[in-house]
């Protein structure tokens, strides 16, 4: 019964602490090895006659271990994190590209498509849209151009099981509709 005990009291910090979204994988480690370690530790100690000292072992142990396997996950999301940005950022289609699909007659449609795929985002400012105007780009592209800027481009990835992460892209807001109240009465 009292083994039982030493290993709820080990198992609920470990519950506890993994859980926690603010925390790296490194801290998670170190926290839940250490709990996880000095609960085995308790528990082993307790069987020779050293509960403390294996409590403190088992959790030195446990948190070391748990924060090398935390680190070395964290070290690889950041590389792959680093990997989607540097894709994306070779996908983002710059205004040059923009004026050359417009003047090759590529549809409206199909440029603004190209946009949305690609991630693209633009911070026009007032000279970019006078020099796309100049070179031929229409209104609708120039406006979805600077629709990109408006609305959070959010990318979800999943966890890469098989090779490629997924990416799920939230779609362009709908356009802005205005309604007015009317007036009704005598003059």
């Amino acid at each position: 019964m009292k083994t039982l005990r030493l290993l709820g009291a080990a198992a609920l910090p470990f519950a506890l602490c993994c859980g926690c979204s603010s925390m790296s994988n490194t801290d998670q480690g170190i926290l839940g090895g250490g709990a996880v370690g000095a609960g085995t530790g308790a528990i082993i100690g307790h069987a020779t006659g050293h509960t403390g000292a294996g409590a403190l072992i088992g959790a030195g142990v446990g948190a070391v271990t748990g924060g090398l396997i935390g680190n070395a996950e964290d070290k690889r999301e950041q590389k792959t994190q680093e990997a989607i940005a540097a894709a994306q950022a070779q996908q983002q289609i710059g205004l040059t590209d923009i004026v050359q699909m417009t003047q090759q007659h590529v549809s409206d449609p199909v440029i603004i498509s190209q946009i949305r795929s690609s991630h693209s985002v633009y911070q026009l400012s007032a000279q970019d849209t006078i020099w796309l105007k100049q070179n031929g780009v229409s209104d609708a592209v120039i406006t979805e151009m600077m629709a990109t800027a408006r609305y959070p481009r959010r990318v979800y990835t999943a966890a890469p099981v098989y090779g490629e992460p997924v990416y799920v892209v939230e779609p362009p807001p709908p356009p802005v509709v205005g309604v007015g109240v009317g007036f009704r009465g005598r003059f």
